[in-house]
């Protein structure tokens, strides 16, 4: 692997050139401290995460690894400041943006964090931080992989890399057979350990909303719409269909942008928009929530639940709303997540392709059959439960090698 080194120096210092305040390159050089420290002494487990949803994926192994493994420390990595924000103060680990995949960087990153395991969660895999972790023979796991094509890292037609990431990682831990099926195509064996998801979320099911946002249910004369993880395309999705008989709640999926939110809120709504950091508990057409860590207990207060990020890449979590009992819709694009396929064939999801399948959904809420129907969903997630317990199994069985 010559050219990607190469390649990865150049790109990554035009991007230190030209990057705006809020991308990740810009994070990455804030989140430097490290560099200055000394470096980290003991057993470390290094777990990266593209974005919170991939922590939440993690955290329940990370936390039972941990436990069962009490004199070891963790370090967490973020890719996405939507991860990283959030989770900056988790007290379970050291807590920092993934350096950028450079040679010289990843040379300085595994010299301070020193790992003696790494755990990358679902994807976002970086061929100089796989081969770094190579070179110092750190057993790498990947877990809850989905795939429904061959990853571009393991594509025959770049050798080299590929190579690296078959000689670097000890364990392609899939959550189903049909993403096995496809890693076998590629030439890789992988094993199934299930989606540790479902630990998380089964964990949410006793969380509660805080006293100021029942306050704020208790101030509304209209059922509750809650839009969680929102983009803008949500709120627009939104303009299709008559809302004015909801209190429509928004928690934006990036908080750093909500002024920007705000603004798509009010040009398409002609009602009153109040936001829960600024104003007093009152009934409001719309209330923006740009709070972090709120969401999931809000969900509980909620009539109907439509998850953000169908109408751009891909649905965010699901589950959380699961959890509270709840059967949520979502925009038409859900199929990359793999839960989903399972929430939508048993009626626990809801996609949204037109105008009329939202009003169709908003014929259920408040009904006694859409209450029933979310508590047996909420049943069978936690039914789900146990690939956490397995994936754990492999690291433990990884450091004793």
């Amino acid at each position: 692997m010559i050219v990607y080194p190469i390649l990865s120096n150049i790109v990554f210092g035009l991007w230190r050139s030209f990057a705006k305040e809020d991308s990740w390159v810009a994070n990455v050089q804030r989140d430097n401290g490290w560099k200055q420290c000394t470096p980290l002494a003991g057993k470390v487990v290094w777990m990266h995460c593209a974005s919170l949803g991939e922590f939440e994926m993690g955290r329940p192994v990370l936390e039972q690894f941990l436990d069962s493994e009490p004199s070891w420390k963790a370090v967490v990595t973020f890719f996405s400041p939507s991860g990283y924000e959030p989770r900056k103060n988790y007290q379970g680990a050291q807590v920092h943006y993934l350096p950028i995949d450079t040679p010289s960087e990843v040379k300085k990153w595994l010299s301070y964090c020193n790992p003696a395991l790494a755990l990358f969660v679902r994807y976002d895999l970086w061929p100089n931080h796989a081969a770094g972790l190579r070179r110092r023979g750190v057993p790498t796991v990947i877990m809850a992989m989905s795939a429904s094509k061959v990853p571009w890292y393991l594509k025959r037609t770049i050798p080299l890399i590929r190579k690296t990431f078959q000689h670097a990682v000890m364990t392609w831990g899939m959550i189903s057979d049909k993403d096995a099926a496809v890693m076998s195509i590629a030439g890789i064996h992988s094993e199934v350990l299930g989606n540790p998801k479902y630990d998380y979320a089964a964990g949410l099911v006793e969380v509660e909303a805080n006293t100021k946002f029942k306050t704020w249910k208790q101030a509304q004369q209209k059922p509750i719409l809650l839009v969680g993880s929102a983009h803008a395309t949500d709120c627009i999705a939104l303009n299709g269909v008559d809302l004015s008989s909801y209190s429509i709640w928004i928690v934006p999926h990036e908080i750093n942008k909500s002024g920007a939110l705000s603004k798509t809120l009010k040009r398409y709504n002609p009602g009153q928009v109040l936001e829960s950091t600024v104003d007093e508990p009152t009934a409001t057409d719309v209330l923006l929530v740009p709070e972090f860590g709120v969401l999931t207990g809000l969900y509980s207060l909620a009539d109907g639940v439509l998850i953000g990020g169908g109408w751009e890449k891909a649905t965010h979590n699901v589950l959380e709303a699961t959890a509270q009992g709840k059967v949520a819709a979502c925009g038409p694009n859900w199929k990359k997540i793999a839960e989903n396929h399972e929430l939508v064939s048993n009626g626990y999801l809801f996609p949204i392709e037109s105008n009329a399948d939202f009003i169709q959904y908003l014929a259920r809420v408040g009904t006694e059959e859409l209450a029933n129907t979310g508590k047996q969903a909420q049943m069978w997630m936690l039914d789900q439960r146990g690939a956490a317990k397995k994936i754990v199994k492999v690291l433990e069985k990884a450091v004793q090698l």
